[in-house]
């Protein structure tokens, strides 16, 4: 560990088992005061919910991962172009999930009418019964 400082690491231990706890947190508040939130109604207590805990979840593991790349993975000290290539994975990645909300949203809403008489039967009776 030339030229690193035992405290800094100790600071980033101690960060992340905060940012740990929190993350193992948030679906017990999720399950407790999930009807304020819409999670009750769609069953979901311990998966992603369409609201705040997997929004919080996501960023919490975003910060997460840097500390752990900056620090540990001791990106911090290199050259930027090494910094660049290593969130050259993290870059194809949220465009991959960019891409498949985009087929998401293709498939299920833009074309809403153009489902198959089953398929919509059954989609017009999920959406009726909400």
């Amino acid at each position: 560990m030339a030229g690193h400082d035992r405290k800094t690491y100790i600071k980033i231990f101690l960060t992340l088992t905060i940012l740990t706890a929190i993350e193992v947190a948030i679906p017990f508040i999720d399950r407790k005061y999930g009807g304020k939130f819409g999670a009750r109604e769609a069953g979901l207590f311990l998966t992603f919910t369409p609201r705040w805990s997997s929004s919080m979840l996501f960023m919490l593991s975003i910060v997460k991962a840097g500390l752990v790349g900056l620090y540990f993975m001791h990106l911090k000290y290199e050259t930027k172009w090494l910094k660049f290539i290593a969130m050259l994975p993290a870059i194809a990645g949220f465009y991959a999930v960019m891409m498949c909300g985009e087929a998401f949203y293709r498939f299920f809403y833009a074309n809403w009418n153009m489902l198959d008489p089953v398929s919509q039967e059954l989609l017009d009776k999920f959406v009726a019964a909400r």
